[in-house]
Protein backbone atom coordinates (compact mmCIF):
# COMPACT_ATOMS: atom_id res chain seq x y z
CA UNK A 1 0.00 0.00 0.00
CA UNK A 2 1.08 3.47 -1.13
CA UNK A 3 0.23 6.25 1.24
CA UNK A 4 -0.15 8.01 -1.97
CA UNK A 5 -2.81 5.88 -3.00
CA UNK A 6 -4.72 6.76 0.44
CA UNK A 7 -4.35 10.40 0.01
CA UNK A 8 -5.80 9.82 -3.48
CA UNK A 9 -8.61 7.90 -2.47
CA UNK A 10 -9.66 10.38 0.39
CA UNK A 11 -9.24 13.02 -1.76
CA UNK A 12 -11.62 11.75 -4.12
CA UNK A 13 -13.95 10.19 -1.66
CA UNK A 14 -14.36 14.09 -0.28
CA UNK A 15 -14.66 15.80 -3.74
CA UNK A 16 -11.01 17.35 -3.78
CA UNK A 17 -8.69 17.27 -6.22
CA UNK A 18 -5.63 14.33 -6.64
CA UNK A 19 -3.08 15.52 -4.83
CA UNK A 20 -5.03 17.87 -2.50
CA UNK A 21 -4.82 15.27 0.75
CA UNK A 22 -1.20 14.57 2.45
CA UNK A 23 -0.31 11.88 5.28
CA UNK A 24 -0.30 15.41 7.62
CA UNK A 25 -4.10 16.19 7.17
CA UNK A 26 -6.75 15.11 9.27
CA UNK A 27 -10.27 16.58 10.16
CA UNK A 28 -8.65 19.98 11.50
CA UNK A 29 -7.31 20.80 8.09
CA UNK A 30 -9.50 19.24 5.60
CA UNK A 31 -12.94 20.88 6.27
CA UNK A 32 -14.70 18.02 4.30
CA UNK A 33 -13.97 15.87 6.86
CA UNK A 34 -17.19 15.89 8.62
CA UNK A 35 -19.40 12.83 9.76
CA UNK A 36 -20.72 12.45 6.51
CA UNK A 37 -17.17 13.10 4.71
CA UNK A 38 -15.89 10.00 7.20
CA UNK A 39 -18.66 7.76 6.12
CA UNK A 40 -17.63 8.85 2.26
CA UNK A 41 -13.85 7.76 3.21
CA UNK A 42 -14.61 4.65 4.82
CA UNK A 43 -16.98 3.88 1.40
CA UNK A 44 -13.50 4.87 -0.98
CA UNK A 45 -11.48 2.97 0.81
CA UNK A 46 -13.38 -0.30 1.42
CA UNK A 47 -14.21 -0.17 -2.46
CA UNK A 48 -10.38 0.06 -2.83
CA UNK A 49 -8.59 -1.67 -0.43
CA UNK A 50 -11.33 -4.74 0.18
CA UNK A 51 -13.80 -5.74 2.84
CA UNK A 52 -11.67 -6.67 5.22
CA UNK A 53 -11.24 -2.67 5.84
CA UNK A 54 -15.27 -2.84 7.06
CA UNK A 55 -14.42 -5.27 9.94
CA UNK A 56 -11.49 -3.15 11.38
CA UNK A 57 -13.20 -1.50 14.78
CA UNK A 58 -10.22 1.17 14.76
CA UNK A 59 -11.11 2.86 12.00
CA UNK A 60 -14.38 4.10 13.76
CA UNK A 61 -12.59 7.01 15.96
CA UNK A 62 -9.39 7.94 13.26
CA UNK A 63 -9.03 11.63 12.88
CA UNK A 64 -6.01 12.11 10.53
CA UNK A 65 -5.07 9.82 6.94
CA UNK A 66 -1.92 9.37 9.24
CA UNK A 67 -3.93 7.28 11.73
CA UNK A 68 -5.27 5.04 8.75
CA UNK A 69 -2.21 4.63 7.33
CA UNK A 70 -0.92 2.94 10.10
CA UNK A 71 -4.00 0.69 10.87
CA UNK A 72 -3.85 -0.50 7.03
CA UNK A 73 0.26 -0.90 7.73
CA UNK A 74 -0.48 -2.82 11.38
CA UNK A 75 -3.19 -4.78 9.70
CA UNK A 76 -1.67 -6.06 6.51
CA UNK A 77 -3.76 -3.87 3.50
CA UNK A 78 -1.94 -3.38 0.63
Amino acid sequence: MKENDVCNVIAEALGRRAGSVSVDDGTNTIKEWDSLGFLSILSALEKRFGTKVAAIDDLATVRSVREIIDIFKREGIS
